[in-house]
């Protein structure tokens, strides 16, 4: 596996790449999906400012990400590898090497990750980013009704959309559905901090003994 820096010639090449990574989320998402063509100019505007490594493999592009600098701080944007090349490292390596490029000129790399994407917030765990740094909110301000799933944190509740095709564990699919229960029942976001403290001291007593 061979990962270089693009060039401005390279965005033919990008523009497959890119397409694959918008158009696989936006199917998960419900929305309608659209031609690499869309995004050339789009790419051509990030690339004249925007650092971006692609992974080769026998010769064919299969894998990008993209690096911006906005304010002094150093963000990962789009990581994409196409389905087929998954799992043989070809992400990790282009996170180490945009980690080597940024720590050439800072000492933190930031990105921003979907809530509803349990597996890319998974795959980042494992590459060692766990500090939560901050929550964009958003306020809905049509008079209608939204298709969202309940979240507790910190003794507030949040609302996150629901997506076509989700990667929620069993585990983790019940809990978001007696979250939603709860609230549905009135229950307030301080109960459930309580309640999640209480079962907590609990298990730590009962692991003590």
């Amino acid at each position: 596996m061979r990962i270089r820096e693009c060039k401005t010639e390279d965005v033919a090449k990008l523009a497959e790449l890119y397409a694959g990574f918008y158009n696989e989320l936006r199917s998960r998402q419900g929305l309608k999906t659209y031609s690499k063509e869309k995004y050339i100019q789009e790419i051509e505007q990030h690339i004249s400012k925007d650092k971006f490594f692609i992974a080769e493999m026998l010769n064919n592009e299969v894998g990008f990400i993209r690096i911006s600098q906005r304010d002094g701080i150093f963000w990962f944007e789009e990581l994409y590898v196409k389905p087929e090349y998954r799992l043989k490292g070809v992400g990790r390596s282009l996170v180490r090497k945009a980690e080597e490029y940024v720590k050439t000129h800072d000492d933190y790399a930031y990105l921003m990750v979907l809530p509803q994407d349990r597996r890319a917030i998974n795959f980042w765990l494992r590459m060692g980013y766990t500090i939560l740094n901050t929550i964009e909110l958003a306020k809905n301000l049509k008079d209608t009704e939204e298709n969202t799933r309940y979240v507790p944190f910190l003794g507030n509740i949040f609302q996150i959309y629901k997506w076509k095709i989700e990667n929620y564990t069993s585990l983790e699919a019940e809990f978001l559905e007696l979250v939603e229960q709860s609230i549905k029942a009135g229950t307030k976001g301080e109960t459930i901090l309580k309640i999640f403290t209480d079962a907590l001291k609990n298990y730590l007593k009962s692991e003590d003994k």
